[in-house]
């Protein structure tokens, strides 16, 4: 990928994807940006850990940070020492104080009025989660309905400028939604 930083070309080359950890708006509001950790290499250097926002398409990334992997130790010591000294802190983001829907609220109450604990998914699935743009966890319910919505968002009919990404799309939210749903059971 290529990309102009006024009169310079920057070329980026992504080696390794490790993941998203934040969905949600960024600039300008459009909730088609993610936060990734990448191995990039930039202009042919050797790579380094990235982190910054993305489009989901990867045509356009925001600013961010490059670490080295002596940097990036340094950084894990330095936030496990913030995390440990701030355990309670509520969270915050795009997803902070959600309510879950009343579906979800009263389902698998027992007879006792005590909620059934709720059975949490492997951590290898919160890929799929974020294909689908959904909180990790989220039930077959909601699931189906990001499937739905996001089908229709990404369909080539409906995007004819550029049907090989919209079919590539398609595809990934498909699987996204198969692998959650063969997991739900």
């Amino acid at each position: 990928m290529a990309y102009k930083d006024e009169d310079e070309e920057i070329e980026c080359r992504i080696i390794e994807s490790f993941g998203v950890f934040s969905n949600g708006a960024f600039p300008g509001g459009a909730r088609n940006w993610i936060k990734e950790v990448n191995l990039i290499s930039w202009n042919g250097r050797p790579a380094k850990l990235d982190i910054r926002n993305w489009q989901r398409n990867h045509e356009k990334c925001g600013k961010g940070i490059a670490i080295t992997r002596a940097e990036a130790e340094e950084l894990v010591k330095l936030l496990d020492k913030v995390l440990k000294a701030r355990p309670q802190e509520e969270k915050s983001g795009p997803q902070a104080g959600r309510r879950q829907s009343s579906k979800k609220q009263t389902k698998g109450k027992q007879a006792s009025g005590k909620s059934a604990p709720r059975r949490r998914p492997p951590e290898t699935l919160e890929p799929f989660y974020d294909e689908l743009e959904l909180l990790f966890g989220a039930g077959p319910e909601e699931c189906k309905s990001a499937r739905n919505s996001l089908l229709k968002k990404y369909h080539p009919d409906k995007n004819a400028a550029n049907t090989a990404f919209a079919t590539r799309k398609t595809i990934k939210i498909k699987e996204a939604y198969e692998k959650i749903m063969e997991w739900w059971g």
